[in-house]
């Protein structure tokens, strides 16, 4: 019995032992548990305490960078002030315009940092505060005990508080994510001008404050548009002032040969090719000329032929890789330029219209896309009327309604008025005329002929005679009449009035022999010319019409329009020969023959005593023998 209650009380001896020991171990675990939670909770709230001191810093920098932009603006910089007010009363000045461009561009480079500047600063500030907001919940976490059961108190408890306060805590975090979000990716305007026009905008005044007053803006002096007279002294766009190939002039060079040079003034060859033809105004020469990867104008001195400056544009990216179709006797550079006296203006066959000034400098672009489902390329030359220029983008098959008359501010490039037709592609020019007062442009393409409005566009009346035909060659007017054909279809003239469709009104008479395909016709005093392509001249009584009074046959092919300088019309074929003929009632009178050299597919323009054409290779001045000496 001893034994056994020996033996029991080692038992429990061994147990009680064994479980203070345990105690102890339990004890050991909690503690050093709790040691590593408290580090873990320091190093947790440390964290949030670096990220919470940083985003302090960065929002600080933020606000104080600006605080000091509020006041600072490029534009009221005082160089910029001073130079721009100097380009405002010297506008000429090419040095000083370099020197704005320069000053312009670091101003921008400046504004662009800043820009980057405070949007990297936001996406700081935004990571310190949600790294300050998570870290300090897990400390928080962290940090709370487990609930001793105890009777509870009247009132929510810090739980029940915590609890109803999340929502609103998260709901707070969460705007201010989205508002901090919308702020770094909201576009804001640039104070910076977009253009060197704006460079001419009045900014408010610097020095010592004044009631502010809503800024004045001080437009660009631009030239005046020239008068009538001086328009028709000079060669402004396809085929003439009226677009008719009529020259103002009298006289004219007869005999030249390109080969030998007699009759030559001067010669230049073409840094690209084109089938556009010159234009002129006073001393100054420009045609187009562009290649499948580069577009280019060309000013060139009438007096010498230097190439006065070019300016070269590269295809845009965004077409780089699309198929552009032009046609051989097309390619890349057929519309004719156009000038109003102040800007030039050029247009190629991917839908790029360009402006220039007369020093070479870009007024703007625009890029019109490439024309689509027209079988020889863009071919229809630009035209102007009082300071716009107009653009016949012809395309399609008319049901689609992709062809559109379009009107640009030819300063800005703006648009001014747009019309879309459905109408198909078609390879005339449009041209502007003035009947009993009132302004008109004149379009064709199948079936119709069509008068807009070249203030508005809208149309004014119309007269089906181009049916089922692809339109090659231009309108002309005449004494009250337009005359506008093709080959297989009619040729008519019509009188230039009434509204709506004239054609049983307004067609005084119809032809249907002697049609052109591609030239245009020319309208002297008494006769309507119409050239075909392959080589006879037919001449039509352009009151009466009906049968041709007589054909030539020139035994050659030609592509360029016949011109009149006095009682003289000259034709220009395909290989370079020219003919200077004299229409008369019973017959076509030979004046003369002559050589270009070269191919020619052009139109000839005309500035006093002088013929300026453009062949294959070279752009000629054709000039008397006193020119050639000079």
């Amino acid at each position: 019995m001893n034994a056994k209650l020996r033996n029991t009380g080692v038992v429990a001896t061994l147990a009680r032992a064994w479980n203070v020991r345990r105690s102890m171990t339990d004890e050991t675990q909690r503690q050093t548990e709790f040691q590593r939670r408290m580090l873990s909770q320091r190093s947790i709230l440390l964290s949030a305490i670096v990220a919470a001191v940083f985003s302090t810093l960065v929002g600080g920098i933020l606000v104080i960078d600006g605080a000091n932009r509020l006041n600072k603006f490029p534009l009221e910089e005082t160089a910029f002030i001073e130079l721009r007010q100097q380009y405002l009363e010297q506008p000429d000045n090419d040095q000083l315009r370099q020197l704005i461009q320069d000053l312009d561009l670091a101003l921008r480079q400046e504004y662009f940092r800043e820009q980057r500047f405070t949007e990297r600063g936001a996406y700081l500030l935004l990571g310190g505060i949600v790294v300050t907001l998570v870290f300090s919940k897990w400390a928080a976490t962290l940090h709370r005990r487990l609930p001793r059961p105890e009777p509870k108190l009247p009132g929510p408890d810090s739980d029940e508080r915590l609890s109803h306060r999340g929502p609103w805590a998260v709901a707070v975090v969460m705007l201010a994510l989205v508002g901090t979000t919308w702020a770094m990716k909201a576009n804001h305007p640039s104070v910076l001008p977009a253009t060197l026009d704006d460079l001419a905008s009045d900014q408010a005044s610097v020095g010592d404050a004044t009631p502010p007053v809503a800024p004045t803006r001080i437009e660009p002096v631009l030239p005046e548009l020239p008068s009538v007279e001086v328009v028709q002294a000079n060669w402004p766009s396809f085929r003439g002032p009226s677009g008719s190939g009529v020259s103002h002039f009298q006289d004219a060079p007869t005999q030249w040969d390109g080969q030998s040079g007699e009759g030559i003034v001067w010669k230049t060859p073409l840094p690209l090719p084109g089938a556009n033809s010159p234009i002129v105004w006073n001393d100054r020469v420009f045609l187009s000329g562009a290649s499948e990867a580069v577009r280019g104008v060309f000013c060139f001195d009438l007096n010498t032929g230097e190439i006065l400056w070019s300016k070269e544009f590269q295809v845009a990216p965004s077409i780089a890789g699309q198929k552009i179709k032009v046609s051989e006797d097309t390619g890349y550079a057929a519309p004719t330029m156009a000038t109003d006296g102040r800007f030039v203006f050029a247009m190629f066959a991917d839908g790029l219209l360009v402006a220039l000034d007369y020093s070479g400098r870009e007024r703007w672009t625009r890029s019109l896309g490439v024309p689509q489902r027209n079988n020889y390329g863009h071919a229809s030359s630009l035209a102007t009327f009082q300071g716009a220029v107009i653009v016949q983008f012809y395309q399609g098959s008319g049901d689609d309604e992709l062809s559109k008359l379009m009107s640009f501010d030819g300063a800005t490039g703006q648009p001014i008025w747009e019309t879309t037709r459905q109408t198909p592609a078609s390879w005339s020019s449009p041209i502007v005329i003035e009947h009993d007062g009132q302004h008109q442009i004149i379009t064709c393409c199948d079936p119709w002929v069509i008068a807009y409005s070249p203030s508005d566009g809208t149309e004014l009346w119309r007269a089906k005679c181009l049916e089922r035909v692809e339109v090659g060659p231009s309108p002309v007017y005449s004494d009250g009449i337009v005359y506008a054909g093709n080959d297989t279809a009619i040729y008519a003239a019509i009188r230039a009035g009434g509204s709506g469709d004239v054609t049983d009104t307004h067609v005084v008479w119809t032809a249907d022999y002697g049609l052109p395909d591609t030239c245009s016709p020319l309208v002297t005093d008494d006769f309507l010319l119409t050239l075909a392509s392959y080589g006879t001249l037919f001449c039509f009584d352009k009151q009466e019409g009906g049968e041709p009074l007589w054909e030539e046959d020139f035994g050659a092919d030609f592509l360029s329009s016949p011109s009149l300088v006095g009682d003289h019309v000259y034709l220009f074929g395909r290989d370079g020969t020219a003919w200077i003929v004299q229409p008369t009632r019973d017959a076509c009178n030979q004046i003369s023959k002559a050589q270009l050299g070269e191919d020619c597919v052009t139109c000839p323009a005309f500035a006093d005593g002088r013929i300026l054409i453009r062949g294959s290779e070279h752009l000629f001045c054709i000039g008397s023998a006193d020119d050639e000496n000079q």
